[in-house]
């Protein structure tokens, strides 16, 4: 019976399995999320993909050989429960397929000056201002503490605007 099926992918590989099966004429769903990185300083979007390593594929097994899509370049395996492959609810791909999860996921670093809120680690709820990037995936941080200004070098995700 045709239905909506997951593959795993070997790492990165994704957009590559999405070609080759596309080109065999199997339907494919990778769901893609913008998000703001810092590459030399400068903020650049990319897209990235929601699940890492996954890729939805609408197939039937009776027909298409299960081999057929194992075999092509990029794919690990296809996902199964209790050692069997299982079709994935068709109204989680549509929830999916619907909603615009590039912009409601795209994670947008504060401005120099800004001020932000510190929601993981020994910090946590404190106040701090954007300083800097520091890296892809970190940034400085300026933390009063103590009476005195104290720079702090932190993940990306590890504050959040105010």
């Amino acid at each position: 019976m045709q239905g909506w099926y997951l593959l795993y992918c070997k790492g990165k590989q994704e957009a590559t399995a999405k070609m080759h099966l596309e080109q065999r004429q199997i339907a494919c769903f990778l769901p893609e999320t913008e998000v703001e990185r810092l590459k030399g300083g400068k903020r650049v979007k990319e897209l990235q993909p929601l699940f890492p390593n996954y890729l939805f594929v609408r197939f039937d097994p009776h027909i298409t050989p299960i081999r057929s899509i194992r075999s092509v370049p990029g794919v690990s395996s296809l996902v199964k429960t209790d050692g069997q492959i299982t079709p994935v609810e068709t109204s989680l791909v549509v929830s999916l397929r619907q909603r615009d999860v590039a912009s409601s996921s795209m994670r947008d670093l504060p401005e120099v000056g800004d001020r932000v809120r510190i929601l993981e680690g020994p910090f946590a709820e404190l106040e701090a201002v954007y300083a800097e990037p520091d890296g892809e995936t970190r940034s400085m941080l300026l933390l009063q503490l103590l009476g005195k200004q104290q720079r702090l070098s932190m993940d990306n995700l590890s504050f959040g605007r105010l």
